[in-house]
Formats: C-alpha cells, sequence, structure tokens
C-alpha cells in the first residue's frame, strides 16, 4: 500500500509543477500529502480510507485545475481535505498543531471569567482586580495543561 502513496505523491508532484509555493501552501497541498500517506497505512484495516483512495486518486489528476481555476474540482478538492482530516481526527486519533493548548487556554478563561465574576461579587471593593486575577488564573493553568497534553501527542507522532 506504501507504494500506492508513493505514487499519488509524485503525481502531485508533477501536476503542480510551476505553482508557486505561496499557492501551494494557501491550498493545503502538504497537509494532503501527509493524509495520502496516512490513507495508505490505514487503508489495509479501515474500509473509509479504502473507499477514499479512489477520491483521492480522481482528484489527484485534476489538482492542477483545482488550483489554479475556482469551481467544482476546487470544491471537491477542499471537501477531499476536510473529509480525511476529519477521518484521521476521529477515527486514527490526529491532532492539529496546538489543538489542546487553544482548547484548555479557552475553557481556563471561561472558568477563570466565571471564578472571577464570583469573586467580584463577594469583594467589591475590588471589582475588576477580582475578574482579572479570576481571568489569569484560569487562563495559566489551562494554557499549560493543553501544552503538555500537545507535547505527547507530538511525541506519539499523531500530530496532524
Amino acid at each position: 500500500m506504501e507504494s500506492w502513496a508513493t505514487k499519488t505523491i509524485a503525481e502531485i508532484d508533477k501536476n503542480l509543477e510551476g505553482i508557486r509555493d505561496k499557492e501551494i501552501r494557501f491550498y493545503r497541498v502538504e497537509e494532503l500529502k501527509r493524509n495520502i500517506k496516512r490513507v495508505g497505512e490505514f487503508s489495509s484495516s479501515c474500509p473509509y480510507c479504502q473507499k477514499e483512495k479512489l477520491n483521492i486518486t480522481e482528484v489527484t489528476k485534476k489538482i492542477n485545475e483545482a488550483i489554479k481555476v475556482p469551481g467544482k474540482s476546487r470544491r471537491e478538492y477542499d471537501r477531499l481535505i476536510s473529509r480525511i482530516s476529519s477521518h484521521m481526527h476521529k477515527q486514527h486519533g490526529f491532532i492539529a498543531p496546538y489543538y489542546y493548548t487553544y482548547l484548555f487556554s479557552f475553557f481556563g478563561m471561561v472558568a477563570g471569567l466565571l471564578t472571577g465574576y464570583i469573586l467580584q461579587k463577594f469583594i467589591p471593593a475590588q471589582n475588576w482586580e477580582m475578574l482579572i486575577l479570576g481571568f489569569v488564573v484560569g487562563l495559566l493553568p489551562g494554557y499549560f495543561i493543553g501544552f503538555f497534553k500537545d507535547k505527547k501527542i507530538r511525541s506519539n507522532k499523531k500530530l496532524m
């Protein structure tokens, strides 16, 4: 199955000769290539990945058109990348960079603001100080918990 991924990536590179690097980054071609390798690895045990191999092959033939001309082929290309990324996240455990850092930071801020609001009601003399203190006290632990969880994901090589 590995040869399918290598051939597909080589075909993508051949079809995208002459395309600017800026456009290649914008249209997430590198992400597509990484996901093609993963689909090749998991296709023997995952029926969804096996099915997506056919869609990837179709889109690969029209990738030059999808990047240069807006329309149906670009829409198919964008949907393919989204479907594969979503599947890799849900079924195979691959996570976007800084996913947990952002997630835990957000929930830490919300919890901190709620705590600060409650403290603000109990200590009315320090109105804004309690709200700011709650924000900071919630944000910092949330950030660090998410950072260490992301670090574990990176060490397990499960980064999208």
